[in-house]
């Protein structure tokens, strides 16, 4: 799901901002960045980071139960992603 596509169509509520050529430059690194990798690789990357982070030691008010549920969830996600680009 590439979320610049659409990006000019704006909601109602949507207001122009102007940005300054600095931070044009910076807006589309991110979006270089993002179009780097697809969605699931993505998806897949923030997994990891997120289950190291939930499985540290360093956390004291997360379950381990909590801490599953949410890696579960993750995993899901991911899964749900490839599906998406027919990985599988």
């Amino acid at each position: 799901m590439n979320t610049f596509q659409n990006s000019t169509n704006c909601p109602a509520n949507c207001t122009k901002i102007h940005l300054s050529e600095t931070q044009q430059a910076l807006l589309q690194n991110v979006r270089d960045f993002f179009l780097t990798d697809k969605c699931s690789e993505i998806i897949g990357s923030m997994n990891e980071l997120v289950e190291a982070l939930l499985f540290s030691k360093d956390l004291e008010n997360i379950t381990p139960a909590m801490r599953v549920d949410i890696a579960n969830q993750l995993r899901a996600v991911t899964l749900i992603s490839k599906l998406n680009e027919g990985r599988f």
